[in-house]
């Protein structure tokens, strides 16, 4: 009896004292440093504790602003009977997703092999000691609900099973995922790879509400990008209208923040009226490149509005000390504390007119204003709150300064969690974007060359890139593939805006680095820390980091005329041929590496002076680049060869457009 009151009298001290995660820097683990579960960072420690207790392993990915990993989180793992059940049977593992990409990606594929579905997050495996898993799932109810027999019944039900069933299971799941991923293929990339690329884009395109598929709807900015650049091979008017009509709608819609502007991840409905909340530092980088490459064609101030408003708003959000923190929640609290999704950014129409009132704006103009931002008495979200979206084409008298004030109502609120995690690779894409969009504003390179070098001089050590670190200190992680290809992207945009030769030679020595750390025996990988997960020409949430890395690679190679990085690119694009002309519209990085094969990048090679006088955009060609030589003439340079050259950019440039097939 004394045994057995002592026994629980230590089991509840254990329930609620920290666990393993109270020393982890990761924002998402600190989130559940004091839940009751026994939780432990990814490592050795607790799979070698799993062998030696002979417990299965429970595995949990996430990161601190998905909206459903905190839902689970309160209704499981800060409860104490699925703690109970999890600390009895399994030792339990978090993961931050955005911390281990790789990781994610492993077990996301391991998630499509059991469900024939994509995933997502939160990220439920559980598996061995040995890692064969034999469960995958995403968000669980404690019990019963949304499909799934519920966390409790999973957790009691899987440790009745026979073990050896178990793995058996587990190890055709791995076995599934070992076998070669590509097929290959007697066929070649030709011109009918862009024209395929076109008419998937086309199929997929909403026409009612515009962008690509249904609900939910994500922007796919990498796509348009595509898009934009087939327009330019291709000249069919149809691609780019695709490209506009998507960019417009976003930017009107819900799924962009109206009153502060930059925008939400997704939206859960076709219209895009309605978000997930959070704001990605990624999601608003690639944007910036989508709606600059759209400005390229001509003036649109909707456009232009776009890129300001969201420049203003993630310098003003997520800046720090240069550099950029990764995202913001989509849940914030309400007047009694508690967490709920969107609260800060949604209004209430009447408190709304009832507020604007009282700064004496005339009653039109508070009515006329509400309705062309659609926030209404009915509402479009949680009942009859509104998420503001634009309703019509026509601006009402006094709109801006009805947007300052709710702005100013905004304010009076919680903002939500920041996740101040700062991302090699995120900064890379995002860095990569104010760099571009420069043809608005000037300072936008100027601050973004100072984002630049702040990035380099943080991460950049002992010709190495790290990952990510917390609050500017000494990072730890080294880095991944990602970093290399994004940061590397970063620096010859950089190049090609400023032309100083410091940011070409880090973009060769980071590029060529890549290769040493990720590319080992005709394949890539991402990672280079013992957990080896094949890279791939698919995307996730951004554009595939493969198909960045393989860009930057024939962009050196051109420019260097180094031959072995061509093959290295050639012999990886060859690679993946089956998927690339099957489905050619899903991967867009990868579509332009193997477009580049009948289509080669141009490089203009002159001097820094001569260099500066001309305008590359002006040459009608869809890929050509400057590139620093010693030469007072001219050049006109592929992959090959130099087929021109004269004091005359005239001349060059004639040649060159002469080439477009």
């Amino acid at each position: 009896m004394i045994k057995n009151i002592l026994a629980s009298s230590v089991f509840a001290t254990m329930m609620i004292a920290s666990n393993n995660l109270s020393h982890e820097t990761s924002p998402y683990l600190l989130q559940h440093k004091d839940n009751p579960v026994d939780w432990y960072a990814w490592g050795q420690k607790p799979f070698d504790k799993a062998k030696k207790e002979n417990k299965l392993i429970f595995l949990s990915i996430g990161y601190s602003t998905c909206h459903w990993c905190h839902v689970m989180a309160h209704e499981s793992f800060e409860d104490k009977f699925v703690a109970k059940l999890l600390n009895k049977d399994y030792i339990s593992i978090k993961v931050d997703r955005e911390q281990f990409p790789h990781i994610d990606n492993f077990y996301q594929r391991v998630y499509q092999v059991f469900n024939q579905r994509g995933g997502g997050w939160p990220l439920t495996i559980i598996m061995s000691p040995e890692k064969e898993p034999f469960f995958a799932g995403t968000y669980i109810p404690k019990t019963k609900g949304y499909g799934s027999q519920g966390l409790v019944t999973i957790l009691e039900d899987i440790p009745k099973i026979p073990r050896e069933k178990l793995i058996k299971s587990g190890k055709e799941v791995l076995r599934i995922l070992n076998k070669t991923q590509t097929k290959k293929t007697n066929k070649k990339f030709d011109d009918k790879l862009q024209q395929t690329a076109i008419n998937q884009a086309k199929s997929s395109f909403d026409k009612t509400n515009k962008g690509f598929s249904y609900r939910p709807k994500f922007p796919q900015f990498d796509k348009i990008i595509m898009l934009y650049s087939l327009y330019d091979i291709t000249k069919d008017s149809q691609t780019k209208t695709i490209a506009d009509e998507s960019l417009k709608a976003m930017a009107n819609g819900g799924i962009y923040d109206q009153i502060d502007g930059a925008f939400y991840r997704y939206a859960v409905d076709e219209k895009w009226q309605i978000p997930h909340f959070e704001k990605m530092l990624y999601t608003n980088a690639e944007a910036l490149t989508a709606y600059t490459k759209a400005l390229s064609y001509g003036p649109n101030k909707l456009f232009e509005k776009t890129i300001v408003e969201t420049i203003d708003e993630i310098d003003r959000r997520f800046k720090t000390k240069h550099l950029y923190k990764s995202a913001s929640n989509a849940d914030s609290k309400n007047s009694m504390g508690e967490n709920h999704e969107g609260f800060f950014f949604v209004y209430d129409y009447d408190q709304t007119v009832k507020t604007l009132k009282k700064s004496k704006i005339d009653q039109n103009i508070i009515k006329n204003s509400l309705k062309y931002l659609g926030i209404t008495e009915d509402g479009n979200f949680d009942g009859d709150l509104s998420n503001p979206h634009i309703t019509s084409t026509n601006r009402p008298i006094g709109v801006e300064n009805i947007k300052k004030l709710l702005s100013k109502m905004r304010d009076k609120r919680v903002y939500p969690f920041i996740d101040n995690k700062i991302n090699t690779a995120w900064n890379g894409i995002y860095i990569k974007g104010k760099i571009q969009a420069k043809t608005i504003d000037k300072n936008y390179l100027k601050e973004a060359l100072v984002s630049l070098d702040e990035l380099l001089k943080l991460f950049y050590i002992d010709g190495e890139l790290y990952h990510q670190t917390i609050d500017h200190k000494k990072p730890t992680q080294k880095g991944l593939l990602e970093d290399y290809a994004f940061v590397s992207s970063a620096l010859f945009e950089a190049y090609q805006a400023t032309m100083d030769k410091k940011y070409f030679d880090l973009f060769s020595k980071i590029t060529k680095k890549s290769i040493q750390l990720f590319y080992k025996n005709d394949k890539w990988y991402m990672a280079n820390d013992g957990f080896d997960v094949k890279a791939s020409i698919d995307g996730g949430g951004y554009a595939s980091s493969l198909g960045v890395n393989l860009q930057n690679l024939v962009l050196l190679g051109a420019m260097s005329s180094d031959r072995k990085l061509l093959d290295i690119a050639n012999k990886t694009i060859d690679s993946f041929k089956d998927r690339l002309i099957t489905y050619p519209s899903y991967f867009p990085e990868a579509l332009i590496v193997a477009t580049w094969k009948r289509i080669e990048p141009v490089i203009v090679k002159s001097t820094k002076q001569n260099l500066n006088k001309i305008d590359i955009k002006s040459v009608k060609y869809p890929f050509v680049y400057k590139h620093l030589d010693k030469s007072s003439d001219y050049l006109g340079c592929n992959t090959r060869s130099c087929f021109s050259y004269s004091k005359d950019f005239k001349i060059v440039k004639k040649k060159i457009e002469s080439m477009i097939r």
